[in-house]
């Protein structure tokens, strides 16, 4: 923790420094309220240690692991660029670990969208 506190010291300055225990508390730190979430963690994304790792009954998200991909790439495309969301296969080293990732947030979100759909239903007939 100390290093990632250093590090927002370094790069924004004095003056500028997180509130740690208020952002966890109002979030829940690791313990936080929510589901449904889906957590990516590239093996070269610098931000993979501060993501959850593992998934658990009484925490309820979906943990992916993408050998070889960086932050961002399974939403923003491989390699990142701002202009192009889908990336460029060309300049990808891993492009197909990259579309795999993409494929299973895709099949949880329609999972998840489908299970909000039915319960709706259930509504009308009350």
């Amino acid at each position: 923790m100390r290093y990632h506190l250093d590090l927002c010291k370094n790069v924004f300055g004095d003056g500028v420094y997180p509130e740690v225990d208020a952002t966890n508390l109002y979030y829940g730190g690791s313990r936080f309220a929510g589901s449904k979430i889906v957590f990516t963690n590239g093996s070269q994304d610098p931000w993979r240690h501060a993501s959850r790792q593992t998934s658990s009954s009484d925490m309820p998200s979906y943990v992916i692991s993408c050998h070889n991909c960086g932050h961002g790439s399974d939403l923003r495309g491989c390699p990142q660029a701002p202009l192009n969301p889908e990336g460029n296969d060309k300049n990808c080293s891993s492009p197909d670990a990259v579309n795999k990732v993409r494929q299973q947030i895709t099949d949880h979100m329609d999972l998840w969208l489908s299970e909000c759909t039915e319960a709706e239903r259930g509504w009308g007939s009350i």
